[in-house]
């Protein structure tokens, strides 16, 4: 299979820049793989799309050179492979929070001997052998951390074989914690906590992720040692981006409105 993208970014030592999709739209999941991301993240968890809408996004990412990774349901092996099948260069697996959930989760994304994966992919441009021979080495697998029984298990989940990449759900593990689902980077307790998975994942030779959505929270998700940083989603910019355009219109209405005599 080709070369992984996300890979590449952090061969070099970069920041792997990513953008989240709905999963609704084939046309804007090919127009932002075009754009340049390293990698885009197809939500099913928290999203109205089905199989059939993934697999259209995978097929229409194809070429793009974007990784295309898909947010499951949850931790369940026969979903995982085939979504897979269907062409994902990864998956990210919500709600991990032991070592024996972050091993059956990859178990499922690896062929044997490294998992149990049941060979027969069916769109590997490049033929199945080739892409059985590379799989195991290319796919990303990223298990989200937002428990805290998960972040009680950091070094375990992060010590997992074949696991690439821890993955913070700061809404869910605010929530564990007894709060409420407020993302707020600056709060010293949540960024405390994103220092301490960005410090298990590096000690384990893993990757580590995180949203930032808001402003500064790029800039904090770099000062953290974040080596993916998720900085957009297609839900949200599309309402920030028709909310500008609308104020934009009121005031042009607002301002004829007023130049117009009573």
């Amino acid at each position: 299979m080709p070369r992984n993208k996300l890979r590449q970014q952090w061969d070099a030592g970069e920041i792997a820049i990513d953008c989240w999709l709905s999963g609704s739209s084939m046309t804007a999941a090919e127009a932002v793989g075009r754009l340049g991301f390293e990698s885009v993240v197809i939500d099913t968890q928290h999203t109205m799309a089905d199989f059939r809408d993934v697999a259209g996004c995978l097929m229409a990412l194809t070429g793009t050179g974007t990784t295309a990774i898909v947010r499951v349901i949850g931790n369940e092996p026969l979903m995982i492979q085939k979504i897979l099948d269907a062409g994902a260069d990864g998956i990210m697996c919500p709600m991990v929070s032991t070592a024996a959930e972050a091993e059956a989760f990859v178990g499922a994304c690896r062929y044997p001997p490294l998992g149990y994966r049941s060979v027969g992919a069916y769109r590997p441009a490049e033929g199945m052998l080739e892409y059985f021979r590379s799989a195991n080495q290319e796919l990303v697998t990223l298990a989200q951390i937002e428990t805290v029984e998960a972040m009680d298990n950091l070094d375990a989940i992060a010590a997992t074989p074949g696991l690439d990449v821890l993955f913070m759900g700061p809404g869910d593990l605010s929530v564990s914690y007894g709060g409420e689902p407020v993302i707020d980077y600056t709060d010293p307790v949540t960024a405390d906590r994103h220092r301490r998975v960005v410090e298990a994942a590096h000690a384990a030779g893993k990757k580590a992720g995180m949203l930032a959505l808001g402003p500064g929270d790029i800039a904090r998700a770099v000062d953290f040692g974040m080596d993916m940083v998720s900085v957009a989603m297609e839900g949200l910019l599309v309402v920030v981006g028709a909310a500008a355009k609308l104020a934009e219109g009121r005031e042009a209405a607002a301002a004829r409105a007023e130049a117009v005599p009573a």
